[in-house]
């Protein structure tokens, strides 16, 4: 390119030159200005850049501690923390870890990108990582794991893995304690930036802000919970007044109340033995009455004191039977109704739940142990008040029967041997007064022996009436062979089987159990019963005792072929003075037998019961519980 220089007449070369200098001078500075622009246009935008990318991390922190505050459930806040976090901190793959204290090993609540062999090795060698450390507060930046020392134990694993770089960031929760941390990885070495890790603590904190926003929720509803179902029990155990439904709907409701897997209510029963009534136990569990005070049970009930067991097996008390089934963790609670402690609450963890019992537990189980104190106590005194009527009712009933029998007797007596007596007498005293001047004086004495001995038979039979006031002895209770008393019956009844032409047979099972009771009342019992089936057996016929045991129980029958009774008979035959008559007559006796029968059996806390076919005969069986045999041996 050629310009064309002009110069003014007055311009000397030496100032062309000068201003030459200054043009290519200012030339020079302004493209020195240009570049510099540049520049600034570059860091501008750099800026520009640098400012939205602030401006969208702040916004997606905000968009996420939104969502995080608006979450109520666990479950929800994992999957949307986790992922937030490795969004702020250019992550590729991101874990969230819980090692709290209160948690007995490592749990990953939520994983993004991670091998389920990786999240296994963590478990099995966490305390080894430098993650670890981020339990005291500090966040933990690995920014090559080749280079770093701190990740050597896990280098191979992680190379593995593809993580080159990670960063643990921790959760910490508004009164400075460590839960768990999140943990970023990106697949190549790239330094995490300052920004990266503060956006991610923020995000950290909030959501352990959150995390224990959500739980203090939910224990409120579990104690809404817990107050209602609370108020249930109070309401349930104050409407009802019968044992078995109290002692049943107590150990279900304190289960279901306190979450547990199942329970255990053992009621002391005369100060001498414990009896069970349990919810959710194995059915092949033996859960038998204990006198037996080396027990749990026992032990709550002579200290009046509540017990909580985070592993039972270890317990110095623990029972087989219960570490086989998989008892895990226990808690129990006295049954306490003013000062008598009625028994205990008992509940039980699997070792598929891992669930410890905390204090809350224990004293809801307080709570419901005194409720049920409460409501036990109500209605033993409502069954001894129905008891107390009930003996006033039928004490009643057999004064009533007295009264009638006394009547009967006396109208008997009044009949059959005062008329005549009075007859006598009044002959005897007439011939006595006529004949007073004529007889000798050793007459006279037999005359006056006469009066004095009929005056004497009258006052037997006032003193016959008087009996009927007596009351009955009451009941001796010994241990007895049940086996032997029916042999000596056998015995006793073999001669009149004979005579009378029938058949007497016994077919007793081995090894039978003692029963307790009165051996003479019994003796009346047995002796009842063979004499109605001799009476109402005829020739030819047999009479045979069967004995055998069915579980805690010894079982007696005695069998005829004898007449039979009616089928709409057999209900009465138990009642006093009631007979069956026999074509249109009464069967000969007095009517008492039977119903003596059964008071006597029912008094030995047994069961008599018949069955009978008219023209087949009758059997009756009677049941009487056997001696445990930790009393038989006594």
């Amino acid at each position: 390119m050629s310009t064309t220089e002009h110069h003014t007449p007055n311009e000397t070369p030496q100032e062309v030159a000068e201003l030459r200098q200054q043009l290519n001078q200012a030339q020079t500075q302004l493209a020195a200005y240009e570049k510099r622009i540049r520049q600034l246009e570059g860091e501008l935008a750099e800026k520009q850049t640098q400012t939205d990318a602030v401006n969208s991390q702040q916004q997606l922190i905000i968009e996420t501690a939104q969502s995080l505050l608006d979450i109520q459930s666990v479950e929800e806040l994992w999957p949307v923390l986790s992922t937030a976090v490795c969004q702020v901190t250019n992550s590729d793959r991101v874990a969230a870890y819980l090692m709290a204290a209160a948690v007995p090993n490592l749990q990953i609540p939520y994983s993004s990108g991670i091998s389920e062999p990786y999240l296994e090795f963590i478990r099995e060698h966490y305390q080894e990582a430098p993650a670890y450390e981020a339990r005291f507060l500090e966040s933990v930046i690995i920014n090559n794991i080749m280079t770093d020392p701190r990740t050597e134990s896990l280098k191979t694993m992680m190379q593995q893995e593809g993580i080159q770089a990670y960063a643990a960031l921790p959760l910490v929760t508004p009164d400075n304690s460590v839960i768990g941390i999140i943990i970023t990885y990106r697949d190549e070495a790239r330094p995490f930036t300052p920004e990266e890790i503060t956006a991610g603590e923020t995000l950290c904190h909030i959501g352990a802000f959150a995390l224990r926003n959500i739980k203090l929720l939910q224990e409120t509803k579990e104690n809404l919970r817990r107050e209602r179902r609370l108020s249930e029990i109070t309401l349930t155990l104050s409407s009802v007044l019968n044992l078995p439904t109290i002692l049943s709907s107590v150990v279900r409701m304190a289960t279901r109340l306190i979450g547990a897997d199942a329970g255990l209510l053992g009621l002391v029963v005369d100060e001498q033995f414990i009896t069970y009534y349990p919810y959710n136990i194995p059915s092949h569990v033996n859960l038998r009455p204990s006198k037996n005070k080396d027990n749990i049970a026992w032990q709550i009930v002579e200290k009046r004191e509540s017990l909580v067991l985070a592993d039972y097996a270890d317990y110095k008390l623990a029972k087989e039977k219960w570490v086989r089934i998989g008892i895990a963790a226990l808690a129990g609670a006295p049954i306490i109704a003013g000062d008598k402690c009625l028994g205990a609450l008992i509940l039980f963890n699997f070792h598929e739940n891992h669930r410890q019992f905390s204090d809350r537990d224990v004293a809801l189980l307080e709570s419901v142990g005194r409720q049920a104190g409460i409501a036990i106590q109500n209605a033993h005194l409502y069954t001894e008040v129905q008891q107390r009527a009930n003996a006033l009712a039928q004490m009643l009933n057999r004064q009533a029967e007295l009264d009638e029998l006394k009547n009967k007797f006396i109208h008997n007596v009044s009949h059959e041997l005062r008329a005549p007596l009075g007859i006598i007498f009044g002959h005897v005293e007439l011939l006595n007064q006529s004949l007073a001047d004529d007889l000798q004086p050793e007459q006279r004495q037999s005359m006056e022996i006469i009066l004095r001995r009929t005056r004497m038979l009258a006052n037997l039979v006032e003193d016959l009436t008087a009996l009927l006031a007596a009351q009955t002895q009451e009941f001796r209770r010994e241990n007895i062979l049940a086996a032997d008393l029916i042999y000596s019956m056998l015995a006793d009844y073999q001669i009149q089987a004979a005579e009378a032409n029938i058949t007497l047979q016994a077919d007793i099972a081995p090894q039978l159990p003692l029963i307790q009771g009165d051996i003479t009342h019994l003796r009346r019992v047995f002796d009842n019963l063979l004499s109605n089936a001799f009476k109402f057996t005829p020739a030819g016929g047999s009479v045979t005792i069967r004995m055998w045991t069915e579980g805690d129980d010894v079982i007696i029958e005695v069998t005829d072929t004898g007449s039979g009774i009616p089928a709409d008979k057999l209900k009465y035959i138990f009642e006093r003075f009631y007979q069956v008559e026999e074509k249109g007559q009464r069967r000969p006796g007095t009517g008492l037998g039977l119903a003596l029968v059964k008071e006597i059996v029912e008094a030995h806390r047994g069961h008599v019961s018949v069955s009978s076919k008219v023209g087949q005969g009758t059997t009756f069986e009677i049941i009487l519980p056997s001696v445990p045999p930790d009393e038989s041996d006594a």
